[in-house]
């Protein structure tokens, strides 16, 4: 069987970073990842514990990211946005990004940053997918970020099913 493999180009891949945010925005709780969402975040962290070439850019290994459960809601939100309304773009359907998906959870960030993915059936082939995209490395192995959350979804009749959403940020 065939599959698609879908990933934005480097220039596509959507890294934003504002000192501006709501100023009542408080930080959610924090929650421990499930079985899944542990291994998940350790592949994760494994590749950034490595120094790594992302297309001209030279990144030395940097520290271990922390499970979010808002960033996993965030995520889980717009794969499952993605695959029921069959699109793939950093930007909903609404005009939202990233930025504006996070704040919607309650997560008041400094740095925030997004990689998707579509048609990858396993972690695995996601993470070196990413690893091979110089913007989506980039993103991965970025020292802004302290924190991720990500999800996989799919939709009966979805053309690029599963979609997944990483998302990386750090709190202000």
């Amino acid at each position: 069987m065939a599959y698609r493999f879908l990933y934005l180009s480097a220039g596509a891949t959507l890294l934003v970073f504002s000192a501006i945010s709501p100023a009542d925005s408080a930080q959610p709780p924090s929650c421990s990842p499930s079985e899944t969402h542990q291994a998940w975040l350790e592949r994760v962290n494994q590749a950034r514990s490595q120094p790594r070439q992302c297309g001209d850019e030279s990144f030395q290994a940097v520290e271990s990211l922390t499970w979010s459960c808002a960033l996993e809601a965030a995520a889980k939100d717009y794969a499952k946005n993605m695959a029921e309304n069959d699109f793939f773009s950093h930007t909903s359907p609404s005009g939202k990004d990233v930025g504006e998906r996070v704040r919607d959870q309650g997560y008041d960030w400094w740095a925030v940053g997004e990689n998707i993915a579509a048609g990858q059936d396993s972690i695995e082939a996601v993470i070196e997918g990413w690893l091979s995209s110089p913007g989506h490395c980039a993103n991965l192995m970025s020292e802004k970020f302290s924190e991720m959350g990500m999800a996989r979804a799919q939709a009966p009749g979805s053309v690029y099913s599963p979609y997944w959403t990483q998302i990386f940020a750090r709190p202000k």
